[in-house]
């Protein structure tokens, strides 16, 4: 029979028999639920590996690639079977292997590499702009076993990149000042056009209100602009007026537009302003022209209906039906001396007109012009001072032209008379003709816009003088195409002698 003590000694072995037993399936339910949740993790970060957009790719040291994603696929194009067990390096370009070694150096030695932007091979060849993070991977002792290369596909980010950059070439390039302004009509952004035309520097404007360049007369345009532009209306070809830096105000053409983001919503204005004063200055002589021409026009057409009309009356008085005609011819020959230069100017410009160069003898041509000058002008004596008979090589009519403008001149800015010289020399291959006279002559501010178009001397001594600013600039033209240039001498009280070369006929 067995003893009480063995009996207890039995129970208390069973006990703790039990016991341990019970802390066994414990500890194993506690396993079991940390590997439940680890497969869980697992689950969820392999969903992430697999639906990011992202390319995850891992490698064993020696670049061998050991996992690779869906977004792997699509960024190379090749499939997880195909990659698996394959070296990394069949994505890399020849010229760009050498860098992956050095980044496997760096990777062993435990640094990662982030945001690295590269440009890696695509199945079908073609090259892929990338951004690679590349990270050491440890196992639970520390031992580096691998890496693990997260590869983003930055094609479209570049394109961005390219075309924001070719915009803002342009935008920096572009004679229109370019501004971009919020709401509140700060300023954000300001091209080096504005800066040419404003005179303010992007530093100076950016930050500031817009209404620091709007005269204090048009300081209501802007909030009516703002109302339009709120409501996402343009507004186009605007014609105002703004103030430089200097303080002077200068014309401007403007087209403001709104800024909208990806959803539609207004978030600011752009605004390119154009400088239209010299569109304003040619309007404006234009319109003066046009005046002048029908003032200039009218006045021979007046008299010489008077010169016929009287002629009419007085038929059966020779003397003065003679006198008459003789004037009616002279107006008649002014009209169609203002109509030449309105046509030629206007050929000229459109590069309608070519020299026809000969040979002739320039001194007969300036005798004819100084017989058809005294025939307008018997108040002045023009003397002619020089060779005999001398050829050149030119464009008769064309220098007939010239000639006739300078005497012309000559005589207009001689209103008291005097005396007009004009001479003819040789000097080297070259026959200079000169025109001078005893006019009033030339201030030096003046003289440096003879020969613009339409420039005429502005002053007491000139507002009774007819002209509309066309005779020099036309002569001046000629005279380029010739290969030449008028030049003159003048000072204000003394006169003027304007002069030019042409190119010495030489026979054989």
């Amino acid at each position: 029979m067995i003893e009480r003590k063995e009996i207890f000694e039995k129970i208390n072995q069973y006990q703790e028999e039990e016991l341990e037993l019970k802390l066994n399936n414990s500890e194993l339910r506690k396993i079991i639920e940390e590997l439940r949740r680890a497969e869980e993790k697992s689950a969820i970060l392999n969903s992430i590996i697999e639906s990011t957009d992202d390319g995850i790719i891992s490698k064993s040291l020696d670049g061998t690639i050991t996992s690779w994603n869906n977004a792997a696929s699509r960024i190379f194009g090749y499939e997880e079977a195909e990659m698996i067990g394959v070296s990394i390096f069949k994505l890399i370009p020849d010229s760009l292997q050498e860098q992956e070694l050095k980044f496997l150096e760096q990777l062993k030695q435990g640094n990662s590499i982030e945001h690295f932007q590269t440009q890696r091979l695509r199945k079908d060849g073609s090259l892929v702009d990338v951004s690679l993070t590349i990270s050491p991977v440890y196992n639970s002792n520390g031992d580096l076993i691998g890496l693990s290369k997260i590869v983003r596909d930055i094609t479209k980010d570049k394109l961005a990149e390219s075309v924001g950059q070719r915009l803002a070439a342009i935008v920096e390039s572009s004679d229109d000042a370019i501004i971009s302004k919020d709401f509140n009509s700060i300023i954000m952004s300001w091209n080096q056009a504005a800066t040419r035309i404003f005179g303010y520097t992007a530093e100076e404007m950016i930050g500031t209100s817009i209404l620091k360049i709007i005269p204090e007369d048009r300081l209501d345009e802007e909030p009516k602009i703002l109302v339009q532009l709120r409501k996402g209306t343009r507004v186009e070809h605007f014609e105002t007026v703004r103030r430089r830096k200097d303080g002077t105000l200068i014309n401007v053409s403007l087209s403001i537009s709104p800024v909208k983001d990806l959803e539609g919503n207004v978030i600011g204005l752009s605004k390119i302003a154009r400088d239209i004063t010299e569109k304003i200055l040619i309007e404006k002589n234009k319109d003066e022209f046009v005046s002048f021409v029908s003032h200039e026009l009218k006045t021979p057409l007046t008299s010489l209906k008077s010169y016929l009309q009287m002629a009419l009356i007085k038929m059966n008085d020779k003397d003065f039906i003679h006198k008459a005609l003789v004037k009616a011819e002279m107006q008649t020959r002014k009209m169609e001396h203002l109509i030449r230069d309105f046509l030629n100017i206007s050929r000229f410009e459109n590069g309608q007109i070519n020299t026809k160069n000969s040979n002739f003898n320039v001194v007969k041509l300036i005798t004819d012009c100084i017989e058809n000058a005294e025939i307008a002008s018997s108040k002045h004596s023009i003397i002619y001072d020089g060779l005999s008979e001398i050829n050149v090589f030119a464009d008769e009519e064309k220098i007939t032209l010239v000639l006739t403008n300078l005497i012309s001149n000559a005589q207009k800015y001689s209103p008291h008379g005097g005396t007009i010289y004009i001479s003819c020399e040789v000097y080297e291959k070259n026959v200079t003709i000169s025109v001078k006279d005893q006019g009033i002559g030339i201030s030096a501010h003046d003289q440096l816009n003879m020969f613009q178009k339409f420039y005429r001397v502005e002053n007491e001594q000139t507002k009774s003088i007819p002209g509309f600013g066309i005779g020099l600039y036309l002569c001046a033209t000629i005279l380029k195409l010739h290969n030449a240039q008028l030049k003159f001498k003048s000072e204000p009280g003394k006169g003027s002698v304007f002069y030019f070369s042409l190119p010495l006929h030489t026979v054989g």
